[in-house]
């Protein structure tokens, strides 16, 4: 019985602690040639029984005897080093490790020499751009070395290739640096457990996409750079609108490299990449994606011509608002003699961002004879016309019409504006700087009797000043009309004698309440000749004929003109030239 016990617990105890049961391995040796030094790589090594002493390293130089190298009594040690005497001689390798768990047996490696061989190469499959990240991406094919440890990727540039990193055994990298702001040609090399180097492959570069957007004639023009590497290619573009997804949009030449897409609907989001196919292995690469916002152009949210007025009773001020953060490329603004109808360009701004408020003279106008009328025209970034303001059209008061009492003024209505004429002021004064307020009138009036009676000075000018009801745009102005005056019409007078020689040399109408726009003066000799004439009454005569002063003596003169209020004179004497 103590016997059957005895063989059970031996065999209990060699199925359970079997400690170093098998020879270690040496899984690889690497020489460093700087160095001189041999690393012996081994397997881990197990020892459940603690009976493990010591590793013993032996050497062969060029097929001698195994000689004692290192020894080593770490167990958990995987990498021996061994320094070589000459490191051009063939050396092998073996370990003997100490000992079983019985104390007394050990167990001994295969032979093994020092790797000198280089993975084989890796070729790159493709590089392409991540559709989601856009960066690049470069792939190949798994290295057949059974002692693979990477792959190292490179740049290249004039024959040059520059490391970018290290990778594992992976078989594809994204570069997370390297995206469509900078594509390169990329070129691999592995490398195994030694860092043994393989040859570097061919190069090989994505297809890089650019591409821009004409608005205007809604087409957008593509350009890339064909893929560099594969030889038996096809080319296709592909297409994600508005966020559906890609889709193969065209099968493109295979020697393409740009493409123009017409047709385009302003609104949609576009992005486009091209995809090259390598037919004959089978493999594909993407280009960086483009994108294109077709929005369409914005028209302006307001273009208003806010007020046309008279200023300082001598030209024309028009002012108007315009959008400047619309697709503006130039503003126009168009000037038409009331009535005509025919609108041209006065003058052309070119959209200013920081600038909506604009104001404009017109000094080329008579404010005495004629309304005018203007508009305002937008032009946007396709130089179509993308909004027309409202017309606005100055205020001309006429001449007073004198009756038996009183005298009649006449205006037309202004228009401009958005919400109209709140009320319009019939506006007086005696030296055209003091004005005040005659008369409210309403919106629609266009006349107004001003009593004989009542006019109390020489002259007494009138202007009708019109103001806005409160625009949309949260603001009112006032527009001026020319001024008109009522003069006292026995106010002038002719002179009776000049003298060619001194500061009383020109004879004319003086005085205040003449037209001075109609008239004619004729001077006659004592014989009846007429030896002069011109309807020029403020110039007059200077006593000259054929461009020499006249003798002494009596003229006769005869002179036609009107007054102020529209009364027609003939006036005759004569004048003496006296020297």
């Amino acid at each position: 019985m103590l016997m059957r016990l005895f063989i059970l617990l031996s065999f209990l105890y060699a199925t359970t602690c079997s400690a170093l049961d098998k020879a270690p391995v040496i899984l690889r040796v690497c020489l460093d040639d700087n160095t001189a030094i041999a690393t012996l790589y081994l397997s881990n090594s197990i020892d459940p029984c603690n009976s493990f002493k010591r590793f013993k390293v032996f050497s062969s130089e060029n097929g001698g005897a195994f000689k004692l190298a290192v020894t080593e009594t770490n167990i958990n040690n995987t990498a021996i080093p061994v320094l070589l005497s000459d490191i051009t001689s063939d050396w092998k390798f073996k370990i003997v490790a100490y000992y079983d768990c019985n104390g007394i047996d050990s167990f001994t490696s295969l032979e093994q020499i020092i790797d000198k061989i280089s993975p084989p190469l890796s070729e790159i499959d493709s590089v392409s751009f991540d559709l989601i990240t856009q960066n690049l991406s470069v792939g190949w094919k798994k290295n057949l070395a059974y002692d693979l440890k990477g792959y190292r990727i490179y740049s290249y540039n004039n024959s040059v290739s520059t490391k970018i990193e290290d990778v594992d055994t992976v078989t594809k990298k994204v570069l997370a640096t390297y995206n469509s702001s900078n594509p390169i040609k990329i070129t691999i090399a592995p490398f195994d457990s030694c860092d043994h180097f393989g040859i570097i492959s061919s190069e090989q570069q994505s297809a890089y996409l650019d591409g821009n957007i004409d608005t205007c004639l809604r087409q957008i023009t593509m350009n890339w750079t064909k893929y560099l590497g594969w030889s038996n290619t096809i080319q296709n573009l592909y297409l994600n609108k508005n966020g559906l997804g890609f889709y193969k949009a065209a099968t493109l030449n295979a020697n393409s490299v740009s493409e123009v897409i017409s047709g385009i609907i302003l609104g949609d989001k576009v992005c486009y990449f091209i995809q090259t196919e390598e037919f004959l292995l089978k493999k594909t690469s993407s280009s960086n994606t483009v994108c294109f916002d077709t929005r369409k152009l914005k028209t302006p949210n307001i273009n208003y011509l806010s007020n046309v007025t008279v200023e300082n009773d001598s030209y024309i001020k028009v002012s108007f608002l315009s959008d400047p953060y619309a697709d503006t490329d130039s503003i126009i603004l168009e000037k038409a003699i009331s009535g005509s109808g025919n609108f041209q360009p006065f003058k052309k701004y070119k959209n200013n961002i920081s600038k909506s408020q604009y104001d404009e003279n017109d000094i080329n106008t008579d404010i005495t004879k004629s309304t005018y009328s203007y508009r305002v025209i937008t032009l946007d970034k396709c130089h179509n016309q993308s909004s027309t303001s409202n017309i606005g059209r100055s205020i001309l008061l006429s001449k007073p019409l004198f009756t038996i009492d009183s005298y009649v003024f006449n205006w037309n209505l202004f228009s401009v504006w958005e919400n109209g004429i709140e009320k319009q002021l019939i506006e007086i004064s005696t030296d055209r700087f003091t004005w005040n307020t005659y008369k409210t009138e309403s919106p629609s009036a266009t006349n107004i009797i001003y009593p004989n009676s009542t006019l109390e000075s020489d002259s007494l000018c009138f202007r009708i000043t019109d103001i806005e009801n409160l625009n949309n745009q949260g603001f009112s102005s006032l527009s001026l009309s020319n001024i008109q005056c009522i003069y006292s019409v026995s106010d002038f007078y002719f002179p009776t004698a000049l003298n060619p020689y001194s500061n009383n040399n020109v004879f004319r109408i003086y005085g205040l309440g003449y037209d001075k726009s109609r008239g004619l003066m004729e001077i006659f000799n004592r014989w009846g000749e007429k030896i002069f004439s011109t309807p020029n009454l403020e110039t007059g005569w200077n006593a000259s004929y054929n461009g020499e002063f006249v003798d002494m003596g009596n003229y006769v003169y005869m002179v036609t003109f009107y007054d102020e209020l529209n009364k027609f004179y003939v006036r005759k004497g004569t004048i003496m030239i006296i020297k």
